[in-house]
């Protein structure tokens, strides 16, 4: 059985009251981006076994990124999409967020690295906040922007932003391609089925790649 949870904030109580709405689980794997809620973990623990994911986490890859900055997300995005993939591909995985993150694994099964770049709320919020007059888009997926170019000042943002955003995700695509030509790529996050459809390379669209890829680790490392 799976039953999926969006709450605009994750508390303590919150966490109670799924775990008592599902008393067959038994076991929980946990990571923030944000810090950890100590309190939270400790409401967790006191019900079931417990663990908590960072970027020095035993995997069932080989990493060779440096694993005290990496975070836990980005490693459960490599692992999620490794285990997912046939054995010997290669494998991009471009995480939209907050950040833009871009997690490599080879077809070797080991991430060699990755980048990271702003998101699309961040690339909005910073034209209005290190400008004196351009608005902030607080909704810039919703509505049409089929037209290259704006014919007025938000269109021209959200065309702007949106169209760079696209293109810098399919040039790293499309360069990976000419080396790697049978090349895996998933798409993960909120945004990964809008630009999944508006890309102009194949890609593989998996909005929760992170959670499988934790459960992945969770039972790698209960064995």
């Amino acid at each position: 059985m799976q039953k999926a949870y969006v709450l605009p904030h994750f508390r303590a109580a919150s966490a109670v009251h799924i775990l008592e709405r599902h008393p067959q689980i038994d076991q929980c794997i946990y990571c923030s981006v944000a810090g950890d809620d100590e309190e939270l973990l400790q409401a967790i623990r006191s019900r079931v076994d417990l663990m908590v994911v960072s970027g020095r986490t035993s995997a069932p890859i080989e990493v060779i990124y440096d694993r005290d900055l990496l975070g836990g997300d980005r490693l459960a995005a490599a692992v999620g999409a490794h285990c997912l993939a046939p054995e010997g591909t290669e494998i991009l995985v471009v995480d939209s967020g907050t950040a833009v993150t871009y997690e490599r694994i080879n077809a070797a099964g080991v991430y060699i690295g990755g980048n990271i770049s702003p998101g699309l709320q961040a690339r909005f919020r910073a034209l209005h906040e290190f400008t004196g007059k351009l608005p902030w888009l607080r909704r810039p997926l919703e509505g049409k922007w089929d037209e290259l170019f704006g014919h007025n000042t938000q269109d021209a943002i959200r065309a702007g932003v949106l169209r760079g955003f696209l293109y810098e995700i399919d040039g790293y695509i499309s360069e990976l391609k000419q080396q790697y030509p049978d090349i895996w790529v998933f798409l993960a996050g909120g945004d990964s089925f809008y630009l999944e459809s508006r890309l102009k390379n194949k890609t593989i669209a998996l909005r929760d790649l992170v959670v499988i890829g934790l459960n992945r680790l969770l039972e790698y490392n209960k064995r």
